[in-house]
């Protein structure tokens, strides 16, 4: 990837409704904003790793931990209704004014911490080898698939769409469905440049990397915290979940 600049933003508000202080919160001894931090610092493809935050707590476990936190985020980009593309493109331009202008902006969510190295170059490595728009990390779904998806019309259920219906009932009878988990967008800077606040910034040719289960685990609720110390808990180390 000769000539071509990396820069890692990893978002992580002050604010949250669902765990109080949650990027700081501790999991397994360690705050959960540091597992993405140490992984993206592991990370081969990443020449930056940043934190964009308007939290000063925050921004100083950040800097312990390793990241780089050049700038206090705007207090207006720091609010609950405020989408990941924004705070991304703010990033983005900040490291342009600084004079470090990256190709490619990979954003990692502290909401996802057993995120592996090789999961962040994988998708890094898939862009460049193929020229894509994007690249974003999904997960199989496998509970609530969505040829069975459903809706109530008081307590009446019906086909949610034209693909749900008793022919789907069977697993081994639904055609393999992903859903993006959150944890890895890596995106071409031009994406971010042209972005105009109605889609997700992602491009027409998206591709995508596959990642189990067990590392999309993602951190929004109380039940999710439980889940992640769990798999902490019993012994099941972050750099052996496959």
């Amino acid at each position: 990837m000769r000539g071509v600049k990396v820069l890692a933003v990893i978002p992580a508000r002050g604010g949250s409704k669902g765990i109080p202080r949650k990027n700081l919160k501790l999991l397994a001894g360690k705050p959960l904003i540091a597992y993405i931090i140490e992984a993206a610092l592991k990370a081969k493809k990443l020449d930056r790793v940043i934190v964009s935050t308007e939290d000063k707590e925050i921004a100083q476990v950040a800097r312990g931990y390793g990241a780089e936190v050049p700038f206090l985020r705007p207090l207006e980009l720091a609010r609950d209704e405020v989408s990941l593309i924004p705070v991304i493109k703010h990033a983005m331009e900040f490291m342009d004014e600084l004079g470090w202008r990256a190709d490619i902006i990979a954003s990692l969510q502290p909401t996802a911490p057993f995120t592996q190295p090789e999961d962040i170059d994988a998708a890094v490595r898939k862009l460049v080898e193929t020229g894509c728009d994007s690249v974003v990390s999904v997960e199989s779904i496998e509970r609530h698939h969505p040829f069975r998806a459903m809706k109530l019309s008081g307590d009446r259920l019906s086909p949610l769409t034209e693909y749900a219906s008793e022919e789907y009932l069977q697993k081994q009878d639904r055609p393999p469905a992903y859903g993006f988990n959150g944890a890895i967008y890596v995106r071409k800077r031009k994406l971010l440049e042209k972005w105009a606040g109605k889609d997700f910034a992602l491009g027409e040719d998206i591709r995508a990397i596959v990642m189990s289960p067990e590392k999309s685990v993602d951190i929004n609720s109380p039940l999710d915290f439980l889940i992640a110390e769990a798999l902490l808990k019993h012994n099941i180390k972050v750099s052996q979940i496959k």
